[in-house]
């Protein structure tokens, strides 16, 4: 006797999600170890000092924008691993569509966006607890997250909407190429034409510049991600079949 299953798209989709997961663990350890070494070469940037009665003191300002930098490289490396072949074919596992595996790979990369934006923040942490231990610093003074709740949610949900969008970025990258290896020499002179011209500039003035208002700024990012996943989801619907 034969029956038929009816699979549902959603759940589909949350064993993919499941699935991928488990496959990003060693991009998860990259991560941290990434954060590390960027704690340690980028976090100092800047040094002052004053004297006064024969007391010599000195200020050490220290800033987590090297560590977003590196996260940022790493985020436009993740959203691109994952269009590889050796990730797509693992979907072959499931029963699915182009769709449910591009919105669960969309569903992951926000996921690693969550725990890549957490990580970073946390990593101011780790920064003071390595110059409490292994320097001569007498006193910090940082924002804590209680004593600054609503900046902390503010700082966290920025940076997930803006490692999000690289890992968006480096998606619409992967899906383009896998289309046609064209776009490996295309993709680097439009970069170019968009950085040197000036419609270029202005664009990524407009979407990419705080002019005061960080809500309009991140919703500007948000629409950007938005963009590149819908571009990236129209290339990935005419990706070859496996053989």
């Amino acid at each position: 006797m034969m029956f038929l299953s009816n699979v549902s798209l959603a759940s589909v989709v949350k064993a993919q999600v499941k699935f991928k997961l488990q496959a990003f663990i060693g991009s998860f350890l990259s991560l941290i170890f990434i954060q590390v070494l960027a704690l340690l070469l980028t976090s100092s940037t800047g040094t002052s000092g004053t004297s006064f009665n024969g007391t010599e003191i000195t200020f050490n300002i220290f800033t987590l924008d090297g560590v977003f930098v590196f996260v940022a490289i790493w985020a436009v490396f993740v959203g691109n691993l994952i269009t590889t072949k050796a990730y797509r074919y693992d979907d072959f596992s499931f029963v699915s569509t182009r769709l449910s595996s591009n919105i669960a790979n969309i569903i992951v990369l926000m996921i690693v966006s969550i725990i890549a934006a957490v990580t970073t923040f946390l990593s101011t942490y780790l920064l003071r607890l390595y110059q409490v231990v292994f320097s001569k610093v007498e006193f910090i003074k940082s924002p804590g997250i209680l004593n600054e709740p609503g900046e902390t949610v503010m700082t966290l949900l920025l940076l997930f909407i803006l490692i999000w969008m690289l890992t968006s970025f480096g998606y619409l990258l992967g899906a383009l190429v896998q289309k046609h290896k064209g776009f490996i020499i295309l993709l680097p002179l439009l970069f170019v034409g968009l950085v040197i011209t000036s419609l270029g500039q202005n664009i990524i003035q407009y979407f990419f510049i705080v002019n005061g208002d960080l809500w309009s700024f991140m919703l500007k990012v948000l629409g950007v991600t938005v963009i590149f996943f819908i571009i990236s989801l129209v290339a990935a619907n005419r990706w070859e079949v496996r053989a």
